[in-house]
């Protein structure tokens, strides 16, 4: 028997399957039971490809979440996988390093903004142990 009462996140994602969520792709809306009753005619957006990968493959379970003050549905969709390339024509092999985060065997490097600003920025964080207590306690 459980003793604690669930505690939901106000952040938290809502779960949609296709029984509380209904697709009009070629119109871009979307359809959606909530506590309050049926909203309808929701505007979505996507990328060119994603409205014809949600048409074409049967779609799986939808989540609902507000995220920076912004709501956003976030589908998945059940497409089957590639067949393998049983006969490459070029292999490339990668090195992961501690200099470069990568380097093709062909020489290239492989680095970006972010994580040079990433490393910049952890290497000037104080090292070791923080200090307990809050500052008016040491």
């Amino acid at each position: 028997m459980r003793r604690t009462c669930a505690i939901f996140r106000p952040e938290g994602a809502q779960p949609y399957d296709d029984r509380m969520l209904s697709w009009q792709i070629a119109e871009r809306r979307v359809s959606l039971w909530t506590v309050a009753g049926r909203v309808k005619d929701v505007a979505f957006t996507a990328s060119p490809e994603q409205p014809a990968t949600l048409a074409l493959y049967p779609k799986g379970e939808s989540d609902l979440m507000c995220w920076d003050g912004m709501w956003f549905l976030l589908s998945t969709c059940e497409v089957p996988e590639a067949p393998l390339n049983a006969e490459p024509s070029d292999f490339l092999g990668i090195d992961l390093g501690i200099v470069n985060i990568a380097t093709t065997s062909d020489g290239e490097i492989m680095a970006g903004r972010e994580i040079n600003r990433i490393r910049v920025r952890e290497r000037r964080r104080p090292s070791g142990p923080a200090r307990p207590g809050p500052p008016a306690m040491r």
